[in-house]
């Protein structure tokens, strides 16, 4: 079953100075919601604390109606298992080939044995290389990862996510070291991917062009609040000019 999130009243601070304030929202089973708003204004925290890698400073985190709070060291290593995140970079081990890269989304699901199996032979190409067809990269399984152009090893690291079949996929501005153009194309891969296996995506980004046709819901953060949470066709001009006033990062 796909985990389903309530947010409510959630605030998070580092050293006593505020990252996130108050946030109320939901995530329902595959939803594809757009973070939008100017760096800094606490979207990383938030997807970290949406996998459950942060504990909320205040406020509660429901998976399912329960409080994550209330989760055993066990429960919430499996609520992880569910929930994969796409870094900002690709954090692939670059001596290593791409299809030992991808099957590490793996290792974490595993017993030991297999896990140190994995490592001593090629084994799961088929569904490796399943993975990485989808995303244009089935000729690489066997390169080293370090060979490979940022948007190729960018690549690899959500099919790293994908392989595991998560129910919730956290992209955190996954293109943000990426040129425009292979920005746009990994962007739209991995809301494609999502949709394709109907799991929930929570996608940081600053291309709202492209995330508007296909997300059910944007939500504009800006000093650690929510500014909006709204449809995509219901987000105004208006609306986006107060969520990027002083900032230029808006594409």
């Amino acid at each position: 079953m796909t985990p389903e999130l309530q947010l409510s009243k959630v605030s998070r601070h580092w050293a006593g100075v505020p990252a996130l304030q108050d946030i109320t929202m939901s995530l329902k089973a595959g939803e594809r919601v757009a973070l939008i708003g100017p760096s800094g204004g606490g979207k990383s925290t938030l997807i970290q604390m949406m996998a459950g890698a942060l504990r909320p400073s205040a406020g509660v985190i429901e998976v399912n109606g329960r409080a994550m709070a209330d989760f055993s060291w066990s429960e919430l290593q499996r609520y992880r298992s569910q929930c994969r995140i796409v870094e900002q970079q690709s954090l692939l081990v670059p001596q290593s080939t791409v299809h030992q890269n991808v099957l590490s989304g793996l290792l974490s699901t595993w017993p030991w044995p297999k896990v140190l199996l994995a490592w001593l032979f090629p084994i799961e190409r088929a569904r490796v290389h399943d993975v990485l067809a989808q995303l244009g990269m089935a000729q690489y399984q066997w390169a080293q990862a370090g060979e490979l152009s940022g948007g190729q090893m960018q690549r690899v690291a959500i099919a790293r996510a994908l392989i595991a079949e998560p129910g919730i996929l956290l992209a955190d501005e996954p293109t943000a070291s990426l040129d425009p153009n292979t920005a746009r194309l990994v962007t739209q891969q991995i809301i494609d991917a999502a949709k394709a296996r109907h799991m929930s995506l929570v996608f940081c980004t600053h291309w709202f062009d492209i995330v508007k046709r296909d997300c059910t819901r944007v939500i504009g953060i800006k000093a650690g609040r929510v500014l909006f949470d709204l449809p995509p066709d219901q987000v105004s001009p208006d609306q986006l000019e107060q969520l990027y006033a002083g900032s230029s990062e808006r594409i």
